[in-house]
């Protein structure tokens, strides 16, 4: 079998994975989530990593859960499903608690589960001619993979709810306007636009992105106040490091810094 995830290193720390089942639309069953488990656990054990990118190959970035495996579903029990759902989700979204940022390349469509990968990467960026959409409610399923926690967070609870109960698919274009993707570039610069946003990080402090990877992830449930705290904190062991001081002294000297991988 082909290789359902395919692993790139690009050099720089930078590393794209690409779904890589195109005559299927890069549908996501049990063996995508295997495949995708084992490319994140990799991913992990990379001491120089900076940058994901996740991007689909052929047509579509993710037309979502496989159907063959949602009718299967119907023949084991709540508390059977219920467990493997739990798992299923765990196995794609585990890239976003990664300690590094990673960016969405979406070539073409990304419906359903396939949407809330994206959802769950730090940056998205579109193709002009991709459809976005959590269609779970047009197959009377509940929406999943964390859409209901995703959505409302990126686009506000009145637009969420539109999208959600509706099941509507929109364009790029509409889902620029709504914040749901940062970009709606060609279909030829998708990846292209997301490495050169990757390179751009590249020119941070290594340990500031991390801590503001994880300043990101949890300042949805905070207050100003822990915020702020937590922003204390964290320039209070910048000031101590030999990154801010080579980036304090790079300022000072008109030059670009040169910081440690």
């Amino acid at each position: 079998m082909t290789d359902l995830i395919l692993y790139d290193d690009l050099g720089s720390g930078v590393v794209e994975l690409s779904f890589n089942d195109p005559e299927r639309r890069n549908a996501m069953g049990p063996e995508m989530a295997k495949a995708f488990t084992s490319a994140v656990s990799r991913l992990r054990g990379e001491p120089s990593l900076r940058v994901v990118i996740l991007t689909g190959k052929g047509s579509a970035f993710s037309g979502g859960g496989d159907l063959n495996m949602l009718f299967e579903k119907t023949k084991i029990s709540p508390e059977q499903n219920r467990e493997r759902m739990l798992d299923f989700y765990h196995s794609f979204l585990a890239l976003g608690a990664l300690d590094v940022p990673v960016i969405a390349a979406i070539n073409g469509h990304a419906v359903g589960a396939g949407l809330c990968v994206a959802l769950g990467c730090d940056i998205r960026v579109a193709s002009e001619g991709a459809k976005l959409g959590v269609n779970f409610s047009l197959l009377g399923l509940h929406p999943g993979m964390g859409a209901t926690w995703f959505l409302p967070r990126l686009i506000g609870p009145a637009r969420a709810a539109e999208l959600l109960y509706t099941g509507a698919i929109i364009s790029a274009k509409e889902a620029g306007e709504f914040g749901l993707v940062s970009r709606v570039v060609a279909q030829d610069q998708v990846v292209t636009v997301a490495r050169s946003i990757a390179d751009q990080i590249l020119k941070a402090g290594p340990n500031v992105t991390r801590q503001l990877k994880t300043t990101l992830r949890d300042s949805l449930n905070f207050t100003l106040e822990e915020s702020l705290v937590r922003e204390a904190l964290c320039q209070s062991l910048n000031y101590a490091s030999e990154e801010f001081l080579e980036g304090i002294n790079a300022a000072r000297e008109k030059r670009k810094p040169t910081f440690a991988k």
